[in-house]
């Protein structure tokens, strides 16, 4: 494909690449399906938008499949041989209620420096 390089003086610049790479530095160019474009035109047109996708996406490998990632209390049973949200005594499942926030060092240094000054 042939480009305008702006930075020696707008002269033409003739660039080889293999099918795949070009396919895909073009398809980078190609908005999501909710990026709202002002200029409609070239492959960008609504009218073969859609037609340009449907090519690439046979073309091109789609992502590898992601496993879920298990939850923290699955990684706890795991770790640590039993279920943390059970009891140790009764044996139900705990829920979550509170949380306390530990007070930052800096206010503690305040507090000790008041008392002992």
């Amino acid at each position: 494909f042939e480009y305008k390089d702006y930075r020696h003086g707008g002269s033409k610049v003739l660039h080889t690449l293999k099918t795949i790479d070009f396919i895909g530095r073009l398809i980078r160019h190609i908005p999501s399906h909710y990026f709202n474009v002002i200029r409609h035109f070239g492959i960008l047109a609504s009218r073969v938008k859609k037609q340009y996708k449907e090519i690439t996406d046979r073309v091109l490998e789609s992502p590898p499949e992601v496993d879920e990632a298990p939850n923290w209390r699955e990684r706890q049973t795991a770790f640590r041989g039993r279920d943390p949200l059970l009891c140790g005594v009764c044996g139900r499942v705990m829920r979550f209620v509170s949380s306390r926030i530990p007070i930052p060092l800096w206010r503690v240094k305040e507090k000790l420096e008041a008392v002992f000054s």
